[in-house]
């Protein structure tokens, strides 16, 4: 028994940690997602699924705004 327990939370672990990274890579734009916009228009907008995600893929860059799309037409 104790052996399945061991399993079950490394299963549970693996998933946690496999949605987590999810959140913080790019995805296409959808309803509710935050977008990543280059204030300076050089590089296209990026969709994220958490505001995390966004923040972390521009840095500590300045000229960069985050949206968060309520409807995506």
């Amino acid at each position: 028994m104790s052996n399945y327990d061991t399993q079950e939370h490394e299963v549970l672990d693996y998933y946690s940690q496999a949605h987590a990274e999810r959140m913080l890579e790019p995805t296409e734009p959808h309803d509710g997602c935050y977008l990543l916009v280059d204030d300076e228009q050089v590089e296209e907008p990026v969709a994220f699924r958490s505001i995390e995600g966004a923040t972390d893929w521009c840095g500590c860059y300045a000229n960069y705004t985050v949206y968060k799309l309520k409807k995506v037409l």
